[in-house]
């Protein structure tokens, strides 16, 4: 048993130093960003999400704050997750352990045609610029 986890630890610690595929960094990314507004605010704060849309590559996703987002994904056609959460007024949720207070609840306040069941679409193109606006409505 000890040879075995020998060798195993010794092929874990060559895959580490040699890194990920032989020094090749990766798919290339780029740039992407863009403005978000719900009901014509800026969304304060949320999460924003670029899947392929045929789920072959890697998503890339970033963080929404005062309206706009910024970070990097690889190129092709996206189905664009929004999400945002706020706390439920008056309400908790049990912590994580037994010892703990309860903190909380939260909701997911955007409709789910932005998140669940998105119908929004963004093309990430190699030539750029990769600047989208996207404007959610509640009501």
């Amino acid at each position: 048993m000890k040879t075995v986890a020998y060798y195993l630890m010794l092929a874990c610690t060559a895959g580490i130093l040699s890194g990920c595929g032989g020094g090749d960094a990766g798919p290339t990314t780029y740039p992407v960003t863009g403005k978000v507004t719900v009901d014509g605010e800026p969304l304060a704060e949320g999460n924003v999400i670029f899947r392929d849309a045929e789920g072959k590559a890697a998503s890339g996703a970033g963080k929404i704050e005062q309206g706009t987002f910024s970070f990097e994904t690889v190129a092709g056609k996206k189905a664009v997750v929004i999400t945002a959460n706020r706390e439920i007024p008056g309400k908790t949720v049990a912590g994580g352990a037994p010892d703990e207070p309860p903190v909380p609840a939260v909701e997911q306040y955007l409709p789910a045609e932005y998140n669940e069941k998105t119908t929004l679409e963004a093309e990430v193109s190699e030539a750029g610029p990769n600047e989208f606006t996207f404007e959610l409505k509640t009501k």
